[in-house]
């Protein structure tokens, strides 16, 4: 019955709901300044032997 009837209204209920699936899309794809954002290269090509460096904290003294 919504294919014989309906068909104009259930096309119509789709189209609105493609429109409002792009546009959630379209609000997170948005690159904003003010975000950071990862960088999964910059993690991947890291130097492991760079990447902490080891301190040598007197007792009772802090960072």
């Amino acid at each position: 019955m919504i294919y014989d009837r309906y068909i104009y209204l259930f096309q119509a209920a789709g189209l609105i709901l493609l429109v409002a699936m792009i546009g959630a899309i379209l609000l997170t794809l948005r690159h904003r300044k003010d975000i950071k954002r990862q960088n999964v290269l910059q993690q991947m090509w890291r130097d492991p032997a760079k990447a902490m460096e080891l301190k040598d904290v007197k007792p009772g003294q802090g960072l």
